[in-house]
């Protein structure tokens, strides 16, 4: 896979933007899938909009950082999800470090 990925596409008049992408876990494309998700792209942040698992387990770290990686290659800032824990959610907001430029350092000296 590449190390970096498009979100826009010229052919013609028109550009073509990712704005969606639905999201499989499974090794081969076209076998029966374990996990699947929704991301919505909104400007400089991805949105983890669903996540469903066949067996009822949990979206892992493992899973999540396979996400980073792919935002990561769309240049994104930030991934944003809910992570619901008996019951209850709770909202996240993951920086992509390696996007998001550094603030200046301001000192004040006399």
């Amino acid at each position: 896979m590449n190390s970096s990925i498009s979100r826009f596409t010229q052919m013609g008049d028109w550009i073509f933007e990712v704005k969606m992408v639905r999201a499989l876990r499974v090794k081969k494309y076209g076998e029966p899938y374990t996990a699947l998700a929704t991301l919505t792209a909104n400007g400089e942040s991805m949105y983890i909009d669903s996540q469903l698992t066949r067996e009822n387990d949990d979206f892992s770290r493992k899973d999540f950082l396979t996400f980073y990686k792919f935002c990561q290659a769309l240049e994104m800032k930030n991934v944003i999800y809910d992570k619901v824990k008996n019951g209850v959610r709770h909202p996240r907001v993951v920086d992509i470090v390696e996007n998001v430029k550094p603030s200046p350092i301001v000192r004040l000296v006399k």
